[in-house]
């Protein structure tokens, strides 16, 4: 027997922006309909970091695998990523090893892609600026699919510390006129901003990918009608976004019942009595499969809140797995 081995070279040449946001409309529209068996991941703390274990059968569509992916948050300080891991690919009739997969770059590109398809579904179809919290490695994967998928004007990015988002904004100003949509357009201007306050003005399209535990703007200076993407608060304790925020916007989810397990942006609302859980409109599946409407209706704001899934890992490794071996990409070796 053998399987393919498929690195982040082979991945990135395998699935462009287009096919990642399709392959994220697969799993959500499969998870919500029931077909997809997705466990609530599993978490291994250790000394420096958190390991997460995501097994997923997308019913289907016939995608077997699972993830295993490490966050060390200190690994900057090492030059490594601060996110690790592989994704196993299984034969969904005999259980066999069908391919590995690199599984920080899978992560990268489905979280983006997710991201991309909660945009075209929620956001106000005219919203062309783009303030990005996070420079790290999510920050350059939702700046570069957004830019992929949507023609923008303008790209603000901050970080802490600010170093990061000027580094980030200079390398992607140099190549700016690849972050266009198929077909061509205008290069948007990308820079970094020194403050959330500056990020923020004008912006109606808002990404924070960040490891931080306290809200990363304040209210007052998101504009009205902006979409936000949260997909940096993936424990409990952790939190992106103001309380004010998500009783004002009409909040969509990846998957209901990972959410109330991790994500804080949402569940210190609810303890703090600001919400109730019935703040959650819709999950991105139900919007998919047409059961419930996109956009923002009545609201302020929207919000997508995401921890991710192993149904977005399984598909979009399917992607990639398919594509791979129609260009004859990555390795294969006995096993």
């Amino acid at each position: 027997m053998t399987i393919r081995i498929l690195s982040r070279d082979d991945i990135e040449r395998a699935v462009d922006a287009a096919a990642s946001v399709d392959a994220m409309r697969v799993a959500f529209g499969e998870l919500s309909a029931g077909r997809a068996v997705v466990p609530v991941r599993g978490h291994v703390e250790s000394a420096r970091g958190i390991t997460l274990l995501m097994p997923a059968f997308l019913g289907a569509s016939g995608g077997l695998g699972a993830k295993i992916v490490s966050v060390f948050p200190g690994n900057a300080a090492l030059g490594q990523p601060s996110i690790q891991g592989a994704v196993i690919l299984l034969d969904a009739e005999t259980g066999s090893v069908r391919a590995l997969l690199d599984g920080a770059s899978l992560t990268e590109i489905r979280t983006a892609a997710g991201s991309g398809l909660a945009t075209e579904l929620l956001a106000d179809p005219d919203a062309d600026v783009l303030a990005v919290f996070g420079a790290g490695a999510q920050g350059r994967s939702h700046t570069e699919l957004l830019a992929a998928t949507r023609q923008l004007s303008e790209i603000r990015i901050v970080s802490v510390p600010p170093e990061g988002a000027e580094s980030l904004a200079a390398e992607l100003s140099a190549r700016a006129d690849e972050l266009v949509p198929p077909g061509g357009g205008r290069p948007p201007r990308i820079r970094a901003a020194a403050t959330p306050a500056e990020a923020l003005d004008g912006a109606t399209l808002v990404v924070t990918a960040t490891t931080s535990e306290t809200p990363v703007f304040s209210p007052e200076l998101l504009e009205h009608g902006a979409h936000v993407n949260a997909i940096g608060a993936f424990q409990p304790h952790t939190r992106e976004i103001p309380g004010e925020i998500v009783t004002r916007a009409r909040v969509v989810v990846d998957q209901r019942e990972a959410i109330w397990e991790e994500a804080g942006d949402l569940i210190i609302p609810v303890e703090e009595g600001l919400v109730g859980r019935d703040v959650i409109a819709a999950d991105l599946g139900e919007i998919v499969n047409g059961d419930a409407p996109g956009g923002r209706g009545d609201f302020d704001f929207t919000l997508f809140e995401s921890v991710g899934n192993a149904a977005q890992d399984v598909a979009i490794a399917e992607a990639a797995l398919i594509r791979a071996e129609a260009l004859g990409l990555g390795s294969v070796v006995p096993f």
